[in-house]
Parts: structure tokens; C-alpha cells; sequence
């Protein structure tokens, strides 16, 4: 069990930036720092200034980081903390990204895909911690997705679970990266609504969508209804699949949501009889370090 003096490490690896904090027993987030991802260099520098701000802020913690959690961006085998594959971090593939930090820094280590790391912390403290279940939904440039029960992430056969963002909602439709055709997030991300929304107008980006949506522009109108079904269709999918106890929707999108919230909630009413409860994610861009510093509350025993 940890005792009052223990902190714990957290750190969020995207393709821009590396954020890094401490977190209290309780889920308060202490002290927070970010610094760029340098992908140009690939793996070494990533590495770097991974081990730099880790260095740094054990420094700031007075000795009192009980271990670290990692939450990175990719496909990370959950048993061992290893980098399976990575689209956008150069090298990142095959890297024993725990082992390489906790022989760096002495301390235990786990290591798990950022979108599970976000969607811990959510459960842990945030929007999911009145529910004995939840998923994730995180809807920005693509859809990640994250399935926690019982305070603990469910992986599936090999870690590949929760990748809610390549359920194919269209048979047929709009190729997907992932080698798949009508995927999810090909209808409900901000790549998709900026498609969408040069397809209305060429000059309009999703930033302009939303803003004639909230003027009531018809085409505007029609196309977020649209997507607004499409989302439910997805979000009861996952329902009927995992049974939550609660969808939690963050990401990038969540900060339009106040334009497009209530319809979702009359779409869910209307497409299904199941009583599905659908709330926003409150950790924002601090979740993924927060749920990180869960993961190594799991790394030294504490949970």
C-alpha cells in the first residue's frame, strides 16, 4: 500500500509532445512539465528527453517517486512495456521503452498505450471514477478507444482491444489507413470533419463547419446531424458489445460538444431501448499523465 509521502511518476508520449507529472495516492496531479517530441531524431532522442524530464522531475519530487507509469502512442505490449509498432514515432518499434527507463532510473516501470493510460486516469479520477466500467471514446485527428473494468484495463488477445475507431461503421466506405474501408473514425474525428467539410464547400475547414452549424447554416445542419447519428450508431455498437457501465467521450471534439451534445443524447434515445449513459471526460490533457502515474501504482503494487 502506498503511505502519504509515496508519489508517483506519469508520462504521455504523443508525436508533439512528452508530458510528464507527479501524482499524489489520491490522483492530484503536483507538478506538470512538457517538452517537444523530437521525432527527427527518432528513437535516441525521443529516449533522451524522455529520460531528461523523468530525471528532472524525480529531482523536483525530493526522492519521493515511488516508481513510473508510461503511456505512449502506438501498440505497446502491456506484460513487458516493449513498443509492438508506432505510426507516428520514428524507430519506435521494438523499443523496451520500461525496461530502458527503470534500469535508467532505478525505479519500477510499466509502460501501456496512451489511450488506455487516459482512459485509467478517467476511471481513477475523473468522469469515470462513479462507475464500476467504463470505455473511452477519445475523438480527435483519429478515434482511440479504451475499455477499463474494475480499475483495471482490459486488453484482449495480444493488447488489441479498444480500438473502437476501426469498427467498420460502412461497409465499402471511405478507405481507412489501417488497410479497411468505412472505418469509424473515418466518420466521427477531426480528419473526418475536415474532409466533410471540404466536401460541402473546398475552402471550409471543420473549424467553419461548426461555426455555420451554430449559425444554422442547412448544409451545416444536416451534415452534423449526420454525424451525430453516425457517432450513436458507433457509441451503441460498443454497448452492445462490452455492456459499460458508462461511455466517456474525450478528445479533441469533446471541447465542440457544447453544439452537438444534446442531439447525440436524442440519437442514442431514438436509435436504442438500452439505457446508455454517456458523459464527457474531465481530465482533459492532463488524463493521460494521470493515469500513467496509476500505471505505476501498479508497477510497485499499490493498487
Amino acid at each position: 500500500m502506498p503511505n502519504n509521502e509515496d508519489v508517483y511518476l506519469g508520462i504521455d508520449i504523443g508525436g508533439t509532445g512528452i508530458k510528464g507529472g507527479l501524482v499524489t495516492p489520491e490522483g492530484k496531479l503536483l507538478t506538470q512539465r512538457t517538452v517537444a517530441t523530437p521525432v527527427e531524431e527518432g528513437r535516441s532522442g525521443i529516449m533522451r528527453e524522455i529520460q531528461r524530464l523523468a530525471d528532472s522531475l524525480i529531482a523536483d519530487s525530493a526522492g519521493q517517486v515511488t516508481a513510473i507509469g508510461i503511456g505512449s502512442a502506438g501498440s505497446i505490449d502491456p506484460h513487458t512495456g516493449t513498443v509492438i509498432f508506432a505510426t507516428n514515432l520514428p524507430g519506435w518499434a521494438g523499443n523496451p521503452l520500461a525496461l530502458t527507463i527503470s534500469e535508467h532510473t532505478g525505479l519500477p516501470v510499466k509502460a501501456d498505450n496512451d489511450v488506455n493510460a487516459a482512459a485509467l486516469g478517467e476511471a481513477w479520477a475523473g468522469a469515470g471514477r462513479r462507475f464500476s466500467s467504463i470505455a473511452l471514446a477519445a475523438l480527435g485527428t483519429g478515434v482511440g478507444g479504451a475499455l477499463i473494468s474494475g480499475g483495471k484495463i482490459f486488453h484482449g488477445f495480444e493488447g488489441r482491444s479498444g480500438e473502437i475507431g476501426h469498427m467498420i461503421l460502412k461497409p465499402g466506405g471511405h478507405p481507412c489507413n489501417c488497410g479497411q474501408q468505412g472505418c469509424f473514425e473515418q466518420y466521427v474525428s477531426g480528419t473526418a470533419l475536415n474532409r466533410i467539410a471540404r466536401e460541402i464547400d473546398p475552402e471550409w475547414t471543420s473549424y467553419i463547419l461548426m461555426q455555420q452549424f451554430k449559425e444554422l447554416d442547412a448544409r451545416a445542419v444536416n451534415t452534423m446531424e449526420q454525424f451525430v447519428t453516425d457517432m450513436a450508431a458507433g457509441l451503441i455498437s460498443v454497448y452492445q458489445l462490452f455492456g459499460p457501465e458508462a461511455i466517456l467521450i474525450g478528445g479533441g471534439l469533446i471541447d465542440t460538444a457544447d453544439l452537438w451534445w444534446d442531439r447525440l443524447k436524442q440519437a442514442l434515445r431514438q436509435m436504442s431501448r438500452k439505457s446508455i449513459t454517456v458523459e464527457r471526460a474531465e481530465l482533459g490533457n492532463q488524463a493521460g499523465i494521470i493515469g500513467a502515474a496509476r500505471l505505476g501504482m501498479l508497477a510497485a503494487g499499490h493498487v
